[in-house]
């Protein structure tokens, strides 16, 4: 099966979420720092998504199958088996904020820019939703992470074996233990 790679996506930021996230209150004098770093920089991230449907096969209790690369996951085989469509996938905020914000000094400027990844990071979430919505008229009910509930770390990252080149296609990397360069990027395999 074939990729679906989104790297237009056209990222706007919600303010207010964004203002309540971090507690403050735009508009105040708190906030002006805050909102001249943002100016700055909401226009820099590039959220990309890359993701597939995939062929699952349970094989035991704790194991299963995409595509006939094995997962270890007892979580993972239980919502395959109450299941139709099995999406593994990569959302990323993007290289180009992520090496903005390594380039400031001023730990506020870099706490609001990590912000800003996180946010660009759900955008881009929320893009696959819509995506696998619209495309396929599947309602995204689940996700299982890599690390979390049962799902094994080190089987996560076997989710990059299942496209050809994310480095090429979203500019995503992951090394041997599972850390992704850039560092906000998220990879799971979704159920629908």
């Amino acid at each position: 099966m074939n990729s679906i790679t989104m790297t237009n996506l056209g990222f706007f930021l919600n303010e207010v979420e964004f203002y309540e996230h971090i507690r403050m209150k735009k508009g105040s004098k708190r906030a002006l720092p805050i909102e001249r770093i943002l100016e700055s920089a909401r226009n820099i991230p590039k959220p990309k998504v890359l993701y597939r449907i995939s062929e699952a096969k349970i094989i035991d209790a704790t194991h299963f199958t995409l595509d006939g690369i094995e997962f270890v996951s007892e979580i993972g085989v239980e919502k395959i088996a109450k299941t139709s469509y099995i999406f593994p996938n990569i959302v990323t905020a993007g290289a180009e904020i992520e090496n903005y914000c390594f380039s400031r000094d001023n730990v506020l400027d870099q706490y609001i820019i990590m912000e800003l990844c996180n946010f660009a990071c759900q955008f881009a979430r929320e893009a696959l939703i819509r995506d696998v919505k619209n495309r396929y008229g599947v309602e995204i009910k689940d996700w299982i992470y890599p690390g979390e509930e049962g799902f094994w770390l080190e089987s996560g990252k076997k989710i990059f074996e299942l496209f050809e080149n994310a480095e090429t296609e979203i500019g995503v990397t992951v090394t041997e233990v599972g850390l992704t360069s850039p560092s906000r990027t998220a990879y799971a395999i979704c159920f629908g």
